[in-house]
């Protein structure tokens, strides 16, 4: 799932959920959810040299939706921002993946490179008809953001 997905919805469960002590957790483990379900990933053939790039931007305007809403919503902000960094957090450790072509640490005994197996095999279907699985959930957190915005 793209950046704004994950934060959105982290953000989301963070708030929704009574206990910080719960609610951190839940917007972690949402990340996982989500990577369960049918996604677009950013392999653009077209683009593919340009996938930092794209990637750079998804977390750009996830970063700025996140202050922004912060803002305009009538929730606790750092409970709803921390939920947004948790439920993005697992895909940071793919960054060096990305941009050196080789995760680190590479040691199979590291709990990383446990955590990126696992996080690699729910992912059982990124295409592009994911895409619209992306624009439905995407659209499905702006309402749930606007009426808790009322």
């Amino acid at each position: 799932m793209i950046a704004i997905n994950h934060a959105l919805t982290g953000g989301i469960v963070a708030i929704s959920v009574s206990k910080p002590i719960l609610a951190l957790p839940a917007a972690l483990a949402s990340h996982f959810f989500l990577d369960m379900l049918p996604h677009w990933d950013y392999k653009v053939p077209s683009a593919i040299k340009y996938r930092p790039l794209i990637i750079g931007m998804d977390i750009l305007v996830s970063t700025i939706a996140i202050l922004f809403l912060g803002l305009f919503l009538d929730v606790e902000y750092w409970l709803f921002a921390l939920g947004a960094l948790l439920g993005v957090l697992p895909d940071i450790m793919w960054l060096p993946y990305i941009f050196f072509g080789r995760p680190t640490p590479y040691d199979k005994k590291n709990i990383l490179h446990t955590l990126r197996r696992f996080h690699f095999r729910i992912q059982w279907s990124e295409s592009a008809s994911g895409l619209f699985v992306e624009l439905g959930w995407l659209f499905m957190l702006v309402v749930l953001l606007v009426n808790l915005g009322k």
